[in-house]
C-alpha cells in the first residue's frame, strides 16, 4: 500500500514538472525567444558578478597564502637589517668625530715644540692577555720608544715600547702585574696594573680619599692616569684598597695621541 503511495507521487511530480517545460517551451516560442534571452543574460550578469566578488576577495589579501605572508616578513626583516647597519655606522662615525675632536682640544694646549702625532688604534686593546696594543703610526711618524700615549681627555693609557717603520707596540699604564708610582691627593701611593685600565693600591686606612679623584703620576710627568673608582675597607684591617680606573672604555678606543720623547 504504501509502495503505491509513493509511485503514485513520483509519477505526480513527473508529469508537473514534464507540463512546466511544456509550458515554458511553448511560452518561449509565444514570445519569439524572449525567455531564452533573458535567461542568458541573467547568467551573464551572474557569471559577471561572481567572478569581480572573487576578484575583490582576492585583491583584499583575506586569502593570502601562507608565502606570500612569509615573503612580506622576510622582506620587512632585511630592511630592518638595512636600518640598524646605517644607524650603526653611523653612531660609530659619531663616536670617532668625537674622540677626534677632544684631541684637536688636546693638541691645542700643548706648545707647538711639544706637539706629537695623532693615530688610530689598529688592534683591540682588550684581545691582548699582556696589556698591548697596535697603533698606526711609527719611526717614520716620528714614534720612538718611551713616548707618553694619551687618551682624549688627557689621561696617560701607555708608553710605546716597540716601533715598526708605519706601527707602534704600546703598553698599557695598567697592564696585568706593571707597578706604577702616583699620588692621589697628596699621598704617594703604588698602583698594580689588573688590565683593562684598572689598577689597585693597598694603603693604610688612615688616608682619606674620594671617588672621582684624580690620580696622577710623577714619572710620566704628573700627568693623570686615572682616578678614584672605589674604595675598599674594613675595620679590622689596618690597610684599605683603592680601585684606580681610566675613565674611559678602552674598547671603544680608536684614536690616541703620542707625545714625542724630550731629549
Amino acid at each position: 500500500m504504501n509502495s503505491y503511495r509513493q509511485n503514485k507521487s513520483r509519477n505526480g511530480r513527473v508529469l508537473a514538472a514534464t507540463a512546466l517545460v511544456i509550458f515554458l517551451f511553448i511560452l518561449d516560442i509565444l514570445t519569439g525567444g524572449f525567455l531564452r534571452h533573458t535567461l542568458r543574460s541573467t547568467t551573464v550578469v551572474i557569471s559577471q558578478w561572481s567572478g569581480r566578488v572573487g576578484a575583490g576577495i582576492t585583491g583584499s589579501g583575506i586569502f593570502s597564502t601562507r608565502t606570500s605572508l612569509e615573503a612580506q616578513n622576510r622582506s620587512l626583516a632585511e630592511k630592518l637589517a638595512q636600518f640598524e647597519e646605517r644607524a650603526g655606522g653611523y653612531e660609530a662615525l659619531r663616536e670617532e668625530n668625537e674622540q677626534l675632536r677632544a684631541l684637536v682640544r688636546l693638541v691645542d694646549n700643548f706648545p707647538l715644540s711639544a706637539q706629537g702625532v695623532t693615530a688610530p688604534v689598529v688592534s683591540s686593546v682588550r684581545t691582548s692577555p699582556y696589556g698591548t696594543f697596535l697603533i698606526g703610526a711609527g719611526a717614520a711618524d716620528g714614534i720612538v720608544r718611551g713616548s707618553l700615549v694619551l687618551t682624549g681627555g688627557g689621561f696617560v693609557v701607555g708608553k710605546v715600547t716597540d716601533t715598526g717603520a708605519h706601527t707602534a707596540v704600546v703598553s698599557e699604564i695598567f697592564a696585568p702585574g706593571s707597578t706604577v708610582e702616583a699620588v692621589v691627593g697628596g699621598a704617594p701611593i703604588s698602583a698594580v696594573g689588573s688590565g683593562g685600565g684598572n689598577a689597585r693600591a693597598k694603603v693604610p686606612r688612615a688616608l682619606s680619599f674620594t671617588i672621582n679623584q684624580p690620580v696622577t703620576a710623577p714619572e710620566l710627568g704628573q700627568r693623570a692616569i686615572g682616578i678614584v673608582g672605589s674604595i675598599a675597607s674594613s675595620s679590622a684591617s689596618a690597610s684599605q684598597d683603592v680601585f684606580i680606573v681610566l675613565p674611559v672604555n678602552l674598547g671603544s678606543l680608536k684614536y690616541v695621541y703620542i707625545l714625542p720623547v724630550r731629549n
